[in-house]
C-alpha cells in the first residue's frame, strides 16, 4: 500500500529535529542520509540511522492509508520547518516520488524503498532502569570536554568510559573521560538496581553517543536507560536512542590518583581562577595555551605570553606555607573544568611541577578534574 498521512506540524517538526541528528554523513551509504517514515495504527515511526547510533520517534497521525519509505532528512526537516501551515498532508506517488501539501506549498520530493533500509536493533526492557533525565545532563556536561579529538592516537579516548559503583547500599553511575592530557569523573547516585546493566570493565560510549544522550535528556524528566553486551539504551515516553558501544581499552585512571598529594591544596574562590584564567588566555599560543604558574609563600602567580602579541600577569594572594613550585598548565583546560562547576570555592591539590593537578570541591564531591602539567 502507499503512505498517506496527516501530521500535526509542531509533532512532526520536534520528531524530525530529533532524528536527523544521527543521519549518515554525505559521501556514505545513500540510504543513511534518510529518515524511514513507517505508519502504525494512528501513529507515525520516524527512524534515523548512521550505523553507530539509531533514533526512533513515534507522533501520532491521521493515516489515511499504511505504508513505509524513506525520504531526504535534510530536505525533509527543512519543508516542515519553513511550512506555516499547522498540519502536514505526505502522500506517496509511483516510484517514491511523495507528495508534501503544507496550507498553500506543494512540494514533491524524491524518496527510497524501505527495503534497504537498516533494521532497527532489539534491546531487552528487563535491562533498563529508571533516572533522572537532568542527573545524567549534568553528568555528561562535567565529562565531554576532556574527551578526546578524532584526530588522537588512543581511539579510545574518544569515547567516554562508563562504570557502576555500589558504596554503602548506594548504587552510582560514573562516566570517565580523558584525553590523555586530562580527566573528568563525574558520577551520581540514580536509586535503580545498576545490576541489570552489562558493564564491562570498558563498557565505552563514543563521543557522538553521548551528545545524543544529552539531547534526547533535554526533552524528558526522567528516561530509562541500559547497558547490554554491544549497545548502550535509552527509552523516554514514544522515543528510543540505541548507541553502539566502542571496543577497547581505556586507561586505567585509578593510578594516576595514586600520584596526588592529597594533603597539599590551596583554597581559591572558583569565579576569580576562572576570569584569571580566561584574562591570560587572552596572551596564549593557540595551540598549547600555556599558562605559567609560580606559588611561593602565600602568593600565586600566573603568566602567559604571545610571540607576536605580548604578556599577562596576574598575581593573588593565597595560603600557602611549603616549597615554591614553577609549573605550566593548559589555561583552556582550568576554563573548561571550572565552567563544569557551580562551587564558589574549590581546591587546587598541587603538590609539584612533575605532578598532577586535582581541581576538587567539597560541595560538588562527585566532580573530580585532573590537569596535567606541560614543560616550561
Amino acid at each position: 500500500m502507499s503512505l498517506v498521512l496527516n501530521v500535526a506540524r509542531e509533532d512532526f517538526l520536534k520528531a524530525l529535529s530529533s532524528v536527523q541528528n544521527v543521519i549518515g554523513k554525505p559521501g556514505t551509504i545513500a540510504i543513511l542520509s534518510n529518515i524511514q517514515l513507517r505508519t502504525e495504527n494512528d501513529a507515525l515511526e520516524l527512524t534515523g540511522t548512521d550505523l553507530e547510533i539509531g533514533i526512533r520517534q513515534t507522533i501520532p497521525a491521521e493515516i489515511l492509508s499504511q505504508g513505509s519509505l524513506t525520504l531526504p532528512a535534510k530536505k525533509l526537516f527543512e519543508i516542515v520547518r519553513e511550512s506555516n501551515s499547522d498540519h502536514i498532508h505526505l502522500e506517496e506517488r509511483d516510484n517514491y516520488w511523495v507528495r508534501i501539501i503544507a496550507d498553500s506549498s506543494d512540494y514533491n520530493l524524491a524518496g527510497m524503498a524501505s527495503d534497504d533500509f537498516p533494521s532497527f536493533p532489539d534491546h531487552k526492557p528487563e535491562s533498563l532502569i529508571a533516572v533522572n533525565a537532568d542527573d545524567l545532563v549534568d553528568i555528561i556536561e562535567k565529562t565531554i570536554f576532556s574527551v578526546a579529538s578524532d584526530t588522537e592516537s588512543n581511539f579510545t579516548l574518544t569515547g567516554v568510559l562508563v562504570e557502576r559503583e555500589e558504596k554503602e547500599d548506594k548504587n552510582y553511575f560514573r562516566m570517565v573521560s580523558s584525553d590523555g592530557h586530562r580527566l573528568s569523573l563525574m558520577k551520581k547516585e540514580i536509586s535503580g538496581d545498576s545490576s541489570v546493566f552489562k558493564l564491562e570493565k570498558t563498557t565505552i560510549i563514543p563521543r557522538k553517543g553521548v551528545q545524543e544522550i544529552k539531547k534526547f535528556c533535554e526533552n524528558h524528566e526522567n528516561v530509562l536507560i541500559g547497558f547490554e553486551e554491544k549497545q548502550a539504551v535509552l527509552k523516554a515516553d514514544h522515543a528510543i536512542l540505541i548507541i553502539r558501544l566502542m571496543n577497547g581499552d581505556f586507561p586505567d585512571f585509578r593510578n594516576l590518583l595514586q600520584f596526588i598529594d592529597k594533603d597539599k591544596y590551596i583554597d581559591f574562590d572558583r569565579k576569580i581562577l576562572l576570569n584569571t584564567m580566561r584574562r591570560l588566555n587572552l596572551f596564549t599560543e593557540d595551540k598549547f595555551n600555556v599558562v605559567q604558574c609560580f606559588i611561593e609563600k602565600n602568593k600565586i602567580t600566573f603568566t602567559s605570553q604571545n610571540m607576536d602579541l605580548g604578556s599577562a600577569k596576574e598575581t593573588h594572594e593565597i595560603e600557602y606555607s611549603g616549597e615554591e613550585i614553577k609549573l605550566g598548565f593548559n589555561g583552556k583546560y582550568f576554563i573548561d573544568s571550572l565552567n563544569a562547576m557551580t562551587s564558589e570555592t574549590i581546591k587546587l591539590f598541587i603538590s609539584g611541577k612533575d605532578k598532577p593537578c586535582l581541581i576538587y570541591s567539597e560541595n560538588e564531591p562527585d566532580f573530580i578534574s585532573i590537569i596535567m602539567p606541560m614543560e616550561i
